[in-house]
């Protein structure tokens, strides 16, 4: 029994001594591999260190080659300012002044080819116009002549002048943006009374008066179109009472006498003038509704006046759509393109 157990014991011992050495000789594998991987690492960042310290020095030269020409040329650069200031001097002593003048010259063209543009934009010719003219004056002159007390033969000779008039305006339109116009032209075809002044054989005082506050009822209508969609597109603080108020407030002060009841010139035929006076009407509208509005309503409608200052709407083109109302095509005149 004991010797069993003895062969037993030396036959374990026997094993972990094999198991032992068989480990060791795995872990001696291990560190070799170990051993060769680092060497190769080695010569690998020792290989890369020396590329990356070659290409730093052949940057570091390239700089200084780049600094040194940046000196020379800055050198030339200060010769040849030197050379151009003496030359300015040789060529005229109002060098300055004749440089300044040319530079608004090149302005001043560019304005009247931007005007020029525009008005060639808005440009119709006469049978166009007469067309459109006789299309849309019965929409929207047709049902109030019918009130006005006239027999047919004196409606139909007042419609056709409206025609006419309607016709010629559309077609002066661009002479008017272009500044082609005379002031007295201006006056009589784009001022305040201008529709009065040339119907002026055909009707009355009292019905005169009934056609031109009806036709500024129309303009009246159709900036309340205009201004209407652009302050809502502003934003939500101006609507339902607020905006009307802010909108009558505004149409008020633009188709007021103080404003040339909105005509597209002033009373010496500018529409210079005519926009001069329309900042007037915004500034008035504003101090009115001081108070009347809450912060955040007042900063929409600041925003919103802003917006108006930089140029005027013209209406194109105004006819009745199917419900009975207004429609419309306008074209925005930026400050710029106004003439003088």
């Amino acid at each position: 029994m004991k010797k069993g157990l003895l062969i037993i014991a030396l036959l374990a011992v026997f094993g972990a001594m094999t198991y032992g050495a068989y480990a060791w000789m795995e872990l001696r594998d291990e560190n070799a591999r170990l051993e060769a991987d680092i060497s190769d690492y080695q010569r690998q960042l020792r290989e890369q260190t020396a590329a990356a310290d070659e290409r730093r020095q052949e940057l570091s030269q390239r700089t200084g080659d780049l600094q040194q020409e940046l000196v020379e040329a800055r050198n030339q650069l200060a010769s040849l300012a030197g050379q151009l200031a003496e030359t300015r001097e040789m060529i005229s002593p109002d060098y300055e002044r004749l440089l300044q003048q040319a530079r608004e010259e090149v302005a001043g063209e560019r304005r009247a080819a931007q005007v020029s543009g525009a008005a060639r934009a808005m440009s119709v010719d006469p049978e166009t116009a007469r067309a459109a003219a006789a299309a849309r004056v019965p929409e929207l002159y047709g049902e109030f002549m019918s009130g006005l007390g006239l027999d047919a033969d004196e409606q139909e000779r007042v419609m056709s002048a409206l025609v006419d008039f309607e016709s010629m305006r559309a077609q002066m339109r661009a002479d008017l943006l272009a500044g082609n116009l005379t002031p007295q032209q201006a006056v009589d075809l784009f001022g305040a009374d201008a529709l009065s002044r040339n119907l002026a054989n055909l009707l009355g005082g009292e019905q005169l008066a009934e056609l031109q506050q009806y036709s500024n009822f129309l303009n009246r209508d159709s900036a309340r179109l205009i201004y209407g969609e652009t302050l809502s597109r502003m934003g939500a603080a101006l609507s339902g009472d607020a905006q009307q108020l802010a909108l009558q407030t505004l149409l008020d002060q633009l188709y007021s006498e103080a404003n040339n009841y909105g005509a597209l010139v002033g009373p010496d035929g500018s529409m210079r003038t005519a926009y001069n006076s329309q900042l007037e009407a915004y500034d008035r509208t504003r101090e009115r509704l001081q108070g009347e509005l809450d912060p955040e309503q007042m900063n929409q409608l600041d925003r919103f006046l802003d917006s108006r200052r930089n140029g005027v709407d013209l209406v194109l083109e105004a006819s009745v759509d199917e419900s009975g109302g207004l429609r419309l095509r306008n074209e925005r005149v930026a400050v710029e393109n106004l003439p003088n």
